[in-house]
């Protein structure tokens, strides 16, 4: 009888149980006390974007807020300190710079010695940074990088427990604990299956930010909530600007149908590609994918993007072709 009553669930009544407020890191995008994900192809910016947040924040400033579309300036707040966990082996002429250049107090910027002790994710060692640093942002980048020896980000049982471990210590420390990742290869799927390892891994977050480029325009970026469980989630996309310095800068979606329009993937860039060269008839597949490849456009992208046109695979004068079928 006495292990029937141990093995009793642990119930709470919602009229027992005191709401508690949301505290913002960057309202309404990275809160404090959680996990989130920001994540993105490479070069698209998410390592600048955060770093910005993080020099502001070492200044006393908040990041604007996002309020029903329209950026708002927020109060200043005491200092924040950042410790920034990353695989790079010389901080100093990359990450740091960035963070300066933002305008960041490099006293508030603290970051893992690769060279002499790599981190992992365990409750023990991200516990100690954070007593040490006195930091309420840590930033894992990339997240990859800091897994234990042998584990498959595809599993969701070792996943869950990683991400219990980083949700515990986000909790106990009222820490905003930021991953950033890339993106996989699935650019036909939706954004939220677009992450890193088990599709769990975005279920056990609060909240996760795209950061996106426009391909023929390199200079245009932008950033978008694709999941919050918060009820001041804004799924409006903001535009990141890097200027002349490469500082950067938020802004305002411009009310213009250019502006609006999502940024173009791999694959239908490859669609237009391929599509004009066989506006004639059928085309070589080595040229095609050579024509994809000037663009970074991989072999496989084009492929996936020739069937998305209905094109076959066919052989003239044994040489390989697609065409469409008459």
């Amino acid at each position: 009888m006495k292990d029937k009553e141990q093995a009793k669930p642990i119930i709470k009544w919602g009229h027992e149980t005191e709401l508690v407020d949301i505290e913002w890191c960057w309202k309404p995008y990275l809160p404090y006390g959680k996990v989130s994900i920001i994540e993105g192809d490479g070069g698209d910016g998410k390592t600048t974007m955060i770093l910005t947040i993080a020099a502001l924040l070492s200044q006393g400033r908040m990041p604007p807020s996002l309020i029903r579309g329209h950026l708002s300036e927020e109060p200043d707040c005491a200092p924040i300190t950042t410790f920034y966990l990353t695989n790079e082996d010389e901080v100093a002429d990359s990450s740091l710079k960035r963070f300066i250049r933002a305008g960041g107090d490099r006293s508030r910027f603290a970051y893992s010695g690769e060279l002499q002790h790599h981190m992992t994710i365990t409750e023990d060692e991200l516990l100690s940074a954070i007593e040490e640093t006195g930091c309420r942002l840590l930033i894992i980048d990339p997240f990859q990088a800091f897994l234990p020896e042998g584990t498959n980000m595809g599993s969701i049982t070792k996943m869950r427990a990683i991400f219990t471990t980083l949700s515990n210590v986000a909790k106990m420390t009222n820490t905003a604990v930021v991953l950033v990742g890339h993106l996989n290869k699935n650019e036909g799927s939706k954004d939220i299956h677009r992450g890193f390892g088990s599709a769990d891994i975005a279920a056990s977050v609060r909240s996760i930010l795209m950061v996106e480029m426009r391909k023929r325009d390199r200079e245009r970026r932008w950033v978008r909530a694709i999941k919050s469980n918060f009820d001041e989630s804004d799924y409006t996309p903001i535009r990141l600007i890097l200027d002349e310095e490469r500082c950067l800068s938020f802004a305002e979606f411009e009310d213009e149908e250019e502006e609006a329009t999502p940024p173009q993937s791999k694959t239908e860039r490859a669609m237009e590609i391929i599509a004009d060269m066989m506006v004639d008839g059928s085309v070589p597949v080595a040229e095609a994918t050579a024509a994809c490849a000037e663009e970074g456009i991989g072999d496989k992208t084009a492929q996936r993007a020739s069937r998305k046109l209905g094109a076959i695979r066919d052989f003239e004068n044994g040489i390989p072709v697609w065409r469409i079928p008459d």
